[in-house]
């Protein structure tokens, strides 16, 4: 009989060698792409991990992501440790993936197959955006597509930036709310707010190589967007009244996902949202302060109304503090 040799798993950027050390670096992605390869079973058995290796085969034959990770998660005693909305999103993104590789592998032949690419690329794009419209309160659905446009999409949303701001204002607010909390379609949206610093309230408004910093010209570089970048009011006009408007909000709207705390805290900060959750401030009144989730030894930032209303910045965490009745701030967990 041949001898197993042993070797380690590649775990979420560790190289793990024990039960104990798949725990502590568990990752539901990695994992699952070891089952379908089958190096997770070659893997207990090398390691004598007889029990894990008997309910992991017992696996074998489900299809269904969600039933397949849930499986896993509850063999190796994680199915405690992960957030249910988290593995939503993460499991859209496997079966996006997935999606992606078996499109790559009916269109090996692109120059042959470009125009049936390109068209199922665009379908695709469209199914995205109808997506989010009809799921417009459903917020795992919502930031998972966002991820997709962000990763795959982001050249096409650009091209129907203005049409799409449009769109989400009237059908789907939260895409614009949870748009600001991603990275580069909230650098958009802030980008075109930012004409507003012009004051050009003419035909066109514009964004000059006077009126924006080097950051702002580099990262309009990035995305291919000449620094002088002409945009019809109209479209800007819209655009500023979800912003400026929209997102000051009829909280009764948008169920739920607005967050609102009213009253004070007789000048204590109070912990609102705990530290390893991102928070994206939208208002606060005056007489009142909000900080991120101070490290131990350091303080809270005492950030207030004219460092945050209209500027829609992601904290770590929320503390707020005021020793008014009337004060109040809103913000919305990302």
């Amino acid at each position: 009989m041949a001898k197993k040799i042993k070797f380690n798993l590649q775990v979420n950027g560790a190289s793990v060698s024990s039960l104990e050390s798949l725990q502590n670096n568990f990752n539901i992605e990695d994992i699952m792409e070891h089952f379908k390869s089958g190096l997770l079973m070659r893997w207990l058995d090398v390691q004598g991990l007889e029990t894990e290796l008997k309910e992991i085969s017992k696996l074998s034959e489900k299809s269904d992501n969600f039933a397949l990770a849930q499986g896993i998660l509850e063999i190796f005693d994680m199915d405690k440790e992960l957030d249910k909305n988290a593995l939503k999103i993460t499991l859209a993104d496997i079966n996006y993936k997935e999606y992606k590789e078996n499109l790559l592998k009916t269109n090996e032949n692109l120059e042959k197959n470009a125009k049936s690419f390109l068209r199922e690329y665009h379908d695709k794009f469209r199914d995205i955006i109808w997506d989010i419209i009809k799921n417009s309160e459903n917020v795992e659905k919502i930031k998972s597509n966002l991820k997709i446009i962000e990763n795959d999409y982001f050249d096409l949303f650009l091209l129907h930036f203005q049409t799409l701001v449009s769109v989400f204002k009237t059908n789907a607010p939260l895409a614009l709310i949870f748009g600001l909390g991603t990275e580069k379609i909230r650098k958009m949206i802030l980008a075109y707010i930012n004409i507003e610093a012009t004051k050009d309230h003419n035909k066109y408004c514009y964004i000059g190589d006077e009126e924006i910093d080097d950051k702002t010209k580099e990262y309009l570089n990035s995305i291919n967007l000449k620094p002088i970048d002409y945009l019809s009011y109209g479209y800007f006009e819209a655009i500023s009244k979800v912003v400026y408007g929209k997102l000051k909000f009829d909280y009764g709207e948008l169920g739920d996902v607005i967050k609102r705390f009213d009253g004070s805290t007789d000048g204590l900060w109070r912990d609102l949202v705990a530290r390893n959750k991102r928070v994206l401030v939208l208002e606060i009144s005056d007489l009142a302060k909000a900080s991120r989730i101070p490290k131990d030894g350091e303080t809270n930032e005492a950030l207030g109304k004219e460092e945050i209303n209209g500027q829609f910045i992601i904290l770590n965490g929320l503390n707020f503090q005021s020793s008014n009745n009337n004060a109040y701030i809103a913000y919305v967990e990302l």
